[in-house]
């Protein structure tokens, strides 16, 4: 993929050269830029054109590597944490794989068991044994 880009880098820069050397007579003739403000009129020096558009070339290029390195630099940064983060979690787990088993804050809670009231047990549960209830359906016959 790298031989793909660097071939079509080249290529982009030999179609623009050939570009520029066919086409040197327009782009050699001088251009004189204007800025109007209410108080101050400016003009620049008789600049060829091709000047002109390098001048835009390089300063969009410059642009772009400010904006492409400020975000390298920021991801380097978030890089940096995260790997800090990343080796105290491994650290603690390492930690926690060598921790006995045996020690009482390791050993899990007794469960805890509420108590059954005589008030909440249905009637049909609070028959006794011997006393077979109406809507279980056996037939009387006791084991």
């Amino acid at each position: 993929m790298r031989y793909l880009k660097s071939l079509a880098l080249i290529l982009i820069f030999v179609i623009s050269m050939l570009f520029f050397v066919q086409n040197n007579e327009p782009f050699s003739t001088a251009v004189v830029l204007e800025f109007n403000v209410v108080f101050a009129h400016l003009y620049s020096l008789p600049l060829p054109v091709y000047i002109l558009v390098l001048g835009a070339f390089l300063i969009g290029a410059l642009l772009t590597l400010s904006f492409l390195l400020v975000d390298r630099v920021r991801l380097g940064f978030e890089l940096k944490t995260l790997r800090t983060r990343y080796a105290a979690l491994e650290d603690e787990v390492l930690s926690l794989r060598t921790l006995p088993l045996n020690q009482p804050q390791n050993q899990p809670a007794a469960p805890i068991v509420a108590p059954v009231s005589d008030s909440s047990t249905p009637a049909s549960a609070a028959a006794t044994p011997s006393e077979p209830s109406a809507d279980s359906g056996s037939s009387g016959l006791s084991l």
